[in-house]
């Protein structure tokens, strides 16, 4: 039975697959093969080998416990059980299990340069936009990062996460993959330009290295050049993402290679709007004043009028 379990094993090394499915696996190969040891016990039993037969029952029943605890946590979303004693067995012996998502998510938001906007965006929405990038702003793109990363903007270390620590969050099955840019990173410098007609993102790690990094296409439901016409536009962000990344493979990380992309937030504001709510409140003050002045006595001299 053992034998047929090894086997097993070792054909499923020759397979590449995700390390939670693994895991399921091996724990449904595991609890079956647990049951061989009941039969063994039961053996013993029938032979008059009393104390082996007991000695497998206890070996079983510590098994079966710990593939309960395996079928809880990969094939359950609760994970936990109220007859786990594993943190009873860590508080005895000093043991400090560590969170490695937590670290990570920890991490990740300590990358410099995240969240910053061109401003303060109170009144102006949002619409969602299309941006295209040809192979000279690819090219652009992939330079900046280089420059962005050699002055200490930006780092590429996944986070500061070590592959142990992210072989141990894909075996948990909270994340299978892990960006070089652990989160978006908003550019030094960025603005909108208009050319002939077209909208064209440039940015860099300063104005004046700003170079075209992408094409605004489509701005809502318009043409960029059409909602220019129409609205006042800015760009309220422009952050670097995607890029290099790893995955789990067999025993260790696979380093991928992708190009870093640009994500962009177009902030409008509609003119007609603006002038129609202005309008609004001036016809809004000039009502006041004038239901002030009405409430004085029309009786009462000048000078009791403003006394008054």
């Amino acid at each position: 039975m053992f034998s047929i379990l090894g086997m097993i094993n070792s054909y499923i090394g020759y397979f590449s697959m995700n390390a939670k499915l693994k895991s399921q696996v091996y724990t449904a190969l595991g609890t079956l093969g647990n049951f061989y040891l009941l039969y063994v016990a039961y053996r013993f039993f029938a032979n008059g080998f009393y104390l082996r037969g007991f000695l497998y029952i206890l070996a079983f029943l510590v098994l079966a416990y710990f593939a309960y605890l395996n079928i809880l946590y990969y094939f359950t979303k609760d994970k936990s059980s109220k007859y786990d004693i594993t943190p009873k067995i860590e508080q005895l012996l000093g043991i400090k299990a560590k969170d490695h998502l937590a670290e990570y998510e920890k991490r990740k938001n300590q990358a410099p340069g995240y969240v910053q906007t061109n401003g303060i965006f109170k009144d102006e929405e949002f619409l969602p936009s299309v941006v295209t990038t040809n192979a000279e702003q690819k090219a652009n793109i992939q330079a900046l990062v280089k420059d962005l990363e050699n002055v200490g903007y930006l780092d590429l270390n996944y986070g500061g996460m070590s592959e142990d620590d992210m072989l141990a969050i894909v075996r948990e099955g909270s994340a299978t993959s892990f960006q070089a840019l652990a989160e978006p990173v908003a550019l030094p410098y960025f603005e909108l330009v208009e050319r002939a007609g077209r909208m064209f993102i440039y940015g860099g790690a300063n104005q004046m290295e700003a170079k075209p990094l992408g094409e605004v296409k489509t701005i809502g439901l318009l043409s960029a050049g059409e909602a220019a016409k129409r609205y006042k536009l800015s760009v309220a962000t422009a952050c670097l993402t995607k890029g290099p990344y790893k995955v789990a493979g067999r025993s260790s990380m696979l380093e991928k290679d992708a190009d870093f992309e640009l994500d962009v937030q177009i902030a409008y504001r509609d003119p007609e709007k603006e002038l129609a709510e202005k309008k609004k409140r001036e016809e809004a003050e000039k009502t006041s004043e004038t239901m002030t002045v009405s409430d004085v006595p029309h009786h009462l001299s000048r000078k009791d009028k403003w006394n008054h």
